[in-house]
């Protein structure tokens, strides 16, 4: 007997949200331990200012890989609720529509990251001992952007199919290419920080490569009137639920860039602690962000379904799942944290570091409840298409977050930092939550009304109409 694939619109919501979490969970697991290798790598072979200078790099790549991500949301949610609804030439559309201008923006993102990146280092106070490592890191990462880009388009577009089975393992085989060439461009090459970040772009270029030909597959399985190759119609609908997602990442990013200037003050370091312990708490928090991406392809698919009963039930599903997610990460972290931290730095690395890395650590573990609420509402909301509520929230944990850093960081020194997340998530879920009682998300649609559904048929020979 055939094995029954998983249906996010017929399946018990908590059965269908969890078989679909799950894979994805390793997935973003995978997904952390590309930059947990380069820590692990960077920290202990090479050494602690390169480290610092890794961490300090990544705020620089977020803000031209987060527009990416921003409309990989929007192209996400369009898919999923035309998918939802059966409207399946439509679904190609939106995938071919977004292939195009996802190649062109990695291309102008690789060239713009590079123009930038000297400049940007120098804005956010980086330490002249981190300023060549950080320099050879963002050079190779931004040569390469545009797989990263792609990547994590054709990551959503198969989470928004139903699909979390591919991403994982297009992670999985990444990240042993990345481990592999992160120890011989390291240890027998030597080529220190840029080794670290070859090895990323390499890992990711295969997963982005392998996840659309499967795309594909999946795609020719669809019976279908044949779709257009670039629809602007349809850009324009990605563009309303993507650009309020740019503008929120481009917006998140310029704030990170604030509070990691303000962090950069403190000396590389309180960086290179918080830079390990920051990749320890991106692993503690991989459940809760897979639930709230779980749960936004679930309430968009439902929702172009109409089916919003098994929305409030996949909710309520999903918060005590994330809750018991907390206790279980923050009891561990809280109780092994010197011997994790030892994970990422070499034995001769300073006390204080270690002491840093844990006052971040044991601040960030009573707070992940509040940042799981704050990712699974904003997930169904997102999934519902109000994007508009969404780039409030997020906008409000951004500013919220920064301004509470800078005004309490005369006071309470570094803890003024750490404090600032959970005080933003808290500001953030006080918008989202009345937004999710009032049931307005149900209003919103964005799929078109006149398509016919059309037929999906799976099969193991991927045989159907062409491309």
């Amino acid at each position: 007997m055939a094995k029954k694939e998983l249906d996010l619109l017929q399946d018990k919501p908590a059965s269908a949200i969890l078989k679909f979490a799950v894979p994805m969970l390793i997935g973003a697991l995978f997904q952390q331990a590309y930059s947990l290798v380069d820590t692990v790598v960077v920290g202990n072979f090479i050494n602690s200012d390169a480290l610092a200078a890794v961490g300090t790099s990544g705020v620089i790549m977020n803000i031209v890989t987060m527009a990416g991500m921003g409309l990989a949301v929007g192209t996400s949610v369009v898919t999923a609720q035309y998918f939802g609804a059966k409207k399946l030439r439509e679904v190609k559309t939106a995938i071919r529509t977004s292939l195009i201008v996802f190649v062109a923006l990695g291309l102008g993102g690789g060239v713009l990251g590079l123009a930038i990146m000297k400049p940007m280092l120098q804005l956010m106070n980086t330490p002249l001992e981190m300023m060549d490592y950080a320099l050879s890191y963002l050079g190779v990462i931004f040569t390469g952007v545009v797989f990263v880009m792609l990547y994590n388009m054709f990551n959503q577009v198969s989470i928004a199919l139903g699909d979390s089975k591919t991403p994982m393992l297009m992670l999985l085989a990444a990240s042993a290419i990345n481990v592999v060439l992160d120890l011989v461009f390291t240890l027998v090459c030597h080529w220190g920080t840029a080794g670290v970040a070859a090895a990323t772009v390499i890992g990711q270029g295969f997963a982005a490569l392998t996840c659309w030909r499967l795309i594909q597959k999946k795609m020719n399985q669809m019976v279908t009137e044949q779709p257009a190759w670039f629809d602007k119609q349809m850009l324009k609908s990605i563009c309303a639920i993507g650009l309020p997602a740019v503008a929120q990442n481009a917006i998140s990013a310029s704030g990170m860039l604030a509070v990691q200037s303000l962090l950069n003050s403190f000396g590389s370091v309180t960086v290179a602690a918080y830079t390990a312990a920051n990749k320890v708490d991106g692993i503690a928090m991989s459940p809760m962000v897979s639930l709230g991406t779980a749960i936004s392809t679930y309430a968009a698919q439902n929702i172009g379904a109409k089916q919003y009963d098994r929305v409030k039930a996949g909710l309520r599903f999903t918060l005590g799942l994330a809750l018991v997610c907390c206790l279980v990460t923050g009891v561990l972290i809280y109780g092994a944290t010197d011997a994790i931290l030892g994970l990422f730095v070499s034995g001769s690395a300073s006390r204080e570091l270690f002491d840093i890395g844990a006052e971040y650590l044991h601040v960030a573990v009573f707070s992940y409840f509040v940042m799981a609420v704050m990712f699974i509402l904003t997930g169904v909301l997102k999934g519902a298409g109000d994007a508009k509520l969404v780039f409030v929230c997020s906008i409000t944990d951004l500013l919220t977050r920064a301004g509470f850093a800078y005004a309490a960081v005369g006071v309470l020194g570094r803890y003024a930092l750490w404090l600032s997340y959970p005080f933003g998530w808290f500001c953030s879920i006080a918008i989202a939550w009345p937004r999710y009682l009032s049931g307005k998300w149900k209003k919103i649609t964005i799929i078109a009304k006149e398509s016919e559904h059309e037929t999906y048929i799976p099969s193991e020979s991927g045989e159907g109409r062409s491309l």
